[in-house]
């Protein structure tokens, strides 16, 4: 009887560290300057920082194709308001976005589109304001800087704080010079989504 009760004993601990180590697998995997919560959190973490580098580096020499675009207008046409949304040039800056900029998602353009709808809503009540709004800043730096000031920052900058859910993920990349940072103290706030098995840019700024 008692070497029964002790083959029992041994079988219920050789289980639990079975399922320790079961449990250990999932861990939320900690890699700073990157955290990922994913079955392969390495191989996540370096195509998502490819996409957002990749797509910088293409704004960064190309930015001034995405401003020729008249995505609205001057109804008194002395570029002042009230404005109007040129929702044909829209269609076409989207199609552009969509056959030149792979790393810009699908889930990107359907935010971006919910954005010009606004834009639309806003310029029929805000008749007066001479600052179109959604207009006043770049969307894809989320800022008034230059892109080649985001550019050498995202480079440069030692911490990405990269969570992955899933097919989706959020980045927040600090910025270079400041050497404490904390999470909600940004360079650039990300959010990623998989498509097609590939890590594509949903939302930049987390407005």
């Amino acid at each position: 009887m008692k070497q029964a009760i002790i083959f029992l004993m041994g079988v219920t601990m050789v289980v639990a560290c079975n399922s320790k180590k079961e449990d250990k697998k999932t861990d939320v995997v900690v890699d700073p300057p990157t955290t990922t919560a994913t079955e392969e959190p390495a191989k996540d973490s370096a195509a998502i920082r490819a996409v957002i580098v990749d797509f910088y580096n293409w704004y960064n020499s190309n930015y001034k194709k995405l401003m020729s675009f008249d995505l609205y207008s001057s109804l008194k046409k002395n570029n002042a308001a009230p404005y109007k949304l040129n929702w044909e040039e829209v269609k076409r800056y989207q199609a552009f976005v969509a056959d030149s900029i792979p790393q810009l998602g699908d889930e990107f353009l359907k935010n971006q589109k919910e954005m010009f709808t606004k834009a639309d809503s806003a310029f029929k009540v805000d008749v007066k304001d001479d600052v179109p709004v959604y207009f006043d800043y770049d969307w894809y730096t989320n800022s008034q800087e230059d892109p080649s000031y985001l550019l050498d920052g995202i480079k440069k900058s030692g911490k990405w704080i990269v969570s992955v859910k899933g097919d989706e993920a959020s980045v927040e990349i600090g910025a270079p010079e400041d050497k404490n940072y904390v999470s909600g103290s940004l360079l650039l706030y990300v959010g990623m989504k998989k498509e097609n098995g590939q890590w594509t840019i949903a939302k930049i700024g987390n407005d």
